[in-house]
């Protein structure tokens, strides 16, 4: 089915444009619209006809869009938005990009389309898109017969007009880091987030320089966040035959599949081999040994999100974007010290 997006395309025109010939919201020279017209039909584009009669009135829906909604991260911050968006009567319509950018402009525009009150992403662009992605979004929110306010979590998108709640991964990372050097490593690989995000993957680098330990590109491995992949980018880097001490790895269910490379190895963990996580899922204090990570606070995240938009669908846009950052802190286990306390939290 055509979008919005193909119709301006074919027309050579903004969206923007499109959506003011489709609404008759605004003026538009009788050459473009001849041509938006014709793009229409040649498209064969349905525009939605409760979006166009909807005007100012509200759907009392919420669209949600996550990179993987099976991982053992975004559970937690999906219950929580679901929560206080149902008991503010709103549903909630959950869509997962599988960590496609793809996938995800497609989910945008179905949402958009849909008319829905407010959107909350987490997106999956590279960091040096985000500004004209942005752009592009700010766009695509104000082109129906209302403007839909967006609020990124995780990633900071508030320098180019849009609220964020951030989770800072640099942080993190450094605290992990620090940790592992603390515990003498001094062989330290690392199994990145997708791209190399620039958090965790920053401050892998940042803190061999900051300890007078050399890079290596051949210490490095880059996961999809999936127990598959981290114990395929384990498997590769034991097969390299190089000494490693530890792995910093950038979300915990990689780590659950590097620990497993590691035990079929015949590595004892955490005598011969350190291994420290991301995100402190339940898994971590449930597993043998277990697993010393990065803490982020997942319900938190959630809350802070909805709240956010839930609040701009009511009284409207700030003048300058909401940025907030959510702290974290390091919970050491015995995946990298055996004397750490035994605990037993779900």
């Amino acid at each position: 089915m055509a979008t919005i997006k193909d119709v301006a395309r074919k027309a050579k025109v903004s969206i923007s444009t499109v959506s003011h010939v489709v609404n008759h919201t605004k003026n538009v020279s009788p050459d473009t619209a001849q041509r938006v017209e014709q793009a229409i039909k040649e498209l064969n584009y349905k525009t939605n006809i409760f979006a166009k009669n909807l005007k100012s009135q509200k759907t009392r829906q919420i669209g949600v869009i996550v990179l993987d909604m099976c991982g053992m991260f975004f559970p937690y911050v999906i219950k929580e938005i679901c929560r206080i968006a149902n008991k503010s009567g709103y549903a909630v319509n959950l869509m997962d990009s599988s960590g496609s950018i793809k996938v995800e402009r497609q989910a945008m525009s179905a949402l958009v389309e849909s008319c829905v009150d407010g959107i909350i992403l987490s997106s999956v662009i590279q960091e040096s898109q985000k500004e004209a992605y942005a752009a592009e979004l700010l766009e695509q929110l104000s082109m129906g017969p209302k403007a839909i306010p967006l609020v990124t979590m995780e990633r900071d998108f508030s320098a180019f007009g849009i609220d964020s709640i951030c989770t800072d991964t640099y942080a993190g990372g450094a605290s992990a880091m620090e940790h592992l050097v603390a515990q003498g490593c001094r062989y330290i690989a690392h199994i990145s987030a997708p791209q190399f995000e620039a958090g965790r993957y920053q401050a892998y680098r940042d803190g061999l320089k900051k300890y007078r330990l050399p890079y290596h590109p051949v210490y490095v491995e880059e996961g999809d966040f999936t127990h598959e992949s981290g114990y395929s980018c384990m498997k590769r880097l034991l097969e390299k035959q190089i000494p490693i001490d530890s792995v910093f790895v950038a979300n915990d269910q990689m780590a659950v599949g590097v620990l497993r490379a590691i035990h079929e190895a015949g590595i004892r963990i955490p005598d011969e081999m350190k291994v420290i996580g991301f995100d402190n899922i339940f898994i971590c204090d449930n597993i043998e040994p277990s697993l010393s990570s990065v803490n982020m606070d997942k319900t938190l995240l959630g809350q802070k999100s909805i709240s956010l938009l839930l609040d701009r669908i009511q009284h409207g846009p700030a003048s300058v974007p909401y940025k907030e950052v959510l702290e974290n802190t390091l919970v050491v286990r015995r995946s990298t010290d055996r004397n750490a306390e035994l605990r037993t939290g779900w």
